[in-house]
């Protein structure tokens, strides 16, 4: 993992990524007592929260090592 202050856009795409994260967590626990909502749709929507997730979040982090990465050089 890269430790370095890179571009605000990569620290958002990762800050959104946790934050699907935890709204699917949630969603596992609150949308099934939700009235007119279906197993099946409860379950849809925190697959896609969690699939949300983590696409932002490798987003984020490929781009940002990829930036570290032409900042140095390029790869070694």
């Amino acid at each position: 993992m890269c430790y370095r202050n890179s571009d605000p856009k990569h620290n958002l795409l990762i800050r959104l990524g946790l934050f699907f994260l935890v709204i699917g967590a949630l969603s596992l626990r609150l949308l099934p007592a939700c009235p007119g909502l279906t197993p099946d749709l409860a379950d849809g929507m925190s697959g896609l929260f969690y699939g949300l997730a983590i696409g932002c979040m490798l987003v984020g982090l490929r781009s940002r090592c990829r930036d570290a990465a032409i900042g140095d050089g390029g790869p070694r």
